[in-house]
């Protein structure tokens, strides 16, 4: 089994319009031929609902059988395919970073080749179905239920604080929580009322707000879930908000524990706690390129996977970042360990870490890495399977190019401060030299 992932991004009704939307529909329908299904659901954002209208029909010019879900979470979408016998699944979602783009995944077993210079459309007898289904909500619920520890959970009845990000994991999480014996004090789960609502996010300041919450009503866990579903951040009970680094250790620990010897997948972002964690379990990490994760959890039979900023797969569940499962999993770990979230984040070691981004033309990016790649070739261990990334013991210096932005982004970690600043100064040097 094979799963390729590619993300189409841009600004709505400029990059992305309805005509770009609709030939990219087509494309796809194009390679799947006639007859075959697709699964397509969106966030809650206006922007969204037109794209994937119009992605929907360029799918059914091309002859395919459309199934809609609607608004939906990116994982209930990915992990419902199967049963309506979907070679391919789209999402149609907000930019996390920029509220004016919007973002077209397309989850596929077979790479889809977008190269074509003319969508061909059927004739009008053989234009493609579309079809409305709901009951992929307990569907997927009643999955999330099954794939853990549920009677060990309902029996630590545990307290939680929940923001949904007002978007369409709202109806879903609060579901399982109560499945699962939670008692979950919900916090931007109402729904969108305002256009600044409709882009709400994981941010400073609704984390503040979660922190504050976790705090005063002694919860055991606080949840901060994104507008689709795909990326989360865990309050534990002090109301700090665990670095990724120490999720992903948290998550790759608890999964060796149950499966020794097996392998875990990040990207080449990952923090050195990352592997200090799958070393000190036995197990293996293979780093992908950033893209590349979900496709690397399934191509190497992994136990566990995950990227920054709060994606995390488990694919014995399903091959897909899922911050729902992640959520449910992560109260999982706090039963079976019976500790407070912080005892468990204070086993995963910790890094320092700093970045910056430098601009630079996309035609020149190239030319930068085999620079880079000259310059620290006799340092550390080299690894350019995405950028240049050169580890030592106890750091590590990451330079790779921003995959939509003219950027050249860089990532330094190291287990002392000193050492931090002295490898910032030294790259900030060799960036400014190039």
């Amino acid at each position: 089994m094979s799963l390729f992932v590619r993300e189409v991004r841009g600004v709505v009704n400029s990059e992305i319009s309805n005509e770009f939307a609709s030939n990219l529909g087509t494309m796809v329908g194009n390679f799947l031929s006639k007859g075959n299904a697709v699964v397509i659901g969106r966030d809650t954002n206006q922007a969204s609902q037109m794209i994937k209208r119009t992605v929907t029909a360029g799918l059914m010019a091309a002859g395919v059988e459309v199934i809609d879900f609607g608004v939906a979470p990116i994982p209930s979408i990915n992990y419902s395919a199967g049963i309506y016998n979907a070679t391919v699944v789209i999402t149609v979602t907000t930019s996390h970073i920029h509220p004016d783009e919007i973002s077209i995944k397309i989850f596929s077993s077979h790479k889809i080749p977008m190269a074509q210079e003319h969508a061909e459309k059927v004739r009008w007898e053989d234009i493609g179905s579309l079809s409305y289904v709901h009951d992929y909500r307990a569907k997927y619920r009643d999955a999330v239920v099954e794939n853990v520890d549920a009677k060990l959970i309902r029996n630590h009845a545990s307290k939680v604080v929940l923001d949904c990000a007002n978007a369409s994991a709202v109806p879903f999480t609060p579901e399982i929580l109560a499945k699962v014996g939670c008692e979950t004090l919900l916090f931007g789960s109402h729904g969108p009322k305002s256009i600044d609502e409709r882009f709400a996010d994981p941010g400073p300041k609704s984390l503040s707000m979660i922190s504050n919450l976790v705090k005063t009503v002694g919860a055991d866990l606080g949840i901060a879930i994104d507008n689709d579903g795909d990326r989360v951040i865990f309050l534990d009970e002090k109301g700090n908000a665990l670095r990724d680094q120490t999720t992903l250790g948290i998550f790759a620990k608890d999964a060796l524990n149950e499966n020794p010897g097996s392998t875990v997948v990040s990207s080449v972002v990952a923090s050195r706690a990352l592997d200090d964690v799958v070393s000190a379990c036995g197990g293996e990490l293979i780093k992908t390129p950033v893209d590349l994760v979900l496709t690397g959890s399934v191509e190497y039979n992994t136990v566990f996977g995950g990227d920054e900023p709060g994606l995390y797969v488990f694919p014995k569940f399903h091959p897909c970042f899922d911050a729902i499962f992640a959520s449910i999993k992560m109260l999982e770990i706090i039963c079976k360990k019976n500790k407070a979230l912080s005892e468990i984040a204070e086993e995963i070691p910790e890094y320092q870490r700093t970045g910056f981004s430098v601009k630079c033309p996309h035609e020149k990016k190239e030319d930068v890495l085999e620079y880079l790649k000259v310059s620290l070739v006799d340092e550390g261990t080299l690894n350019s399977t995405d950028g240049v990334r050169v580890d030592w013991k106890d750091s590590y210096v990451l330079i790779r190019p921003s995959r939509f932005e003219p950027l050249i982004r860089v990532y330094i970690e190291s287990r002392s401060s000193e050492k931090l600043q002295k490898l910032g100064n030294k790259i900030k040097k060799i960036v400014e030299t190039i």
